[in-house]
């Protein structure tokens, strides 16, 4: 999927920054909560959660899934959007290219048309 120029410029920042690097690459193995996440990365809870947005504004991270706890509370579980990021440059800039992941098309995939047939915007597991 060819991304437009503004998240592109959005990605290309995301993946100028050393923090984002690694909690992309934390992620890269397979979903996480947000704990297994801190575990690996090491940064500020708050450092953490401003990073994983902007992940998320530009698309390059989803919530795959909620797990409970056992003291009954829940924590999303987050993935990586594509399984690989082509970056071409142009005579205008840099063209950006997501190779998406099979689960993050089905979620999309899901998410449309439940949107579109169902009252509920709910998305079964």
């Amino acid at each position: 999927m060819i991304v437009g120029k503004e998240t592109a410029a959005k990605i290309l920042a995301c993946l100028a920054d050393p923090e984002v690097r690694s909690i992309l690459q934390a992620v890269e193995g397979g979903p996480k909560t947000i704990a297994n996440i801190r575990d690996l990365v090491d940064y500020p809870q708050s450092t953490l959660y401003r990073k994983m947005s902007v992940l998320r504004e530009c698309g390059l991270l989803m919530v795959d899934r909620f797990v409970m706890r056992p003291d009954g509370k829940r924590d999303a579980v987050f993935a990586c959007t594509f399984d690989e990021i082509r970056l071409e440059s142009e005579l205008d800039g840099i063209r950006v290219d997501l190779v998406e992941s099979k689960r993050s098309i089905e979620r999309r995939w899901l998410e449309a048309f439940y949107s579109k047939n169902s009252t509920s915007q709910a998305v079964p597991r």
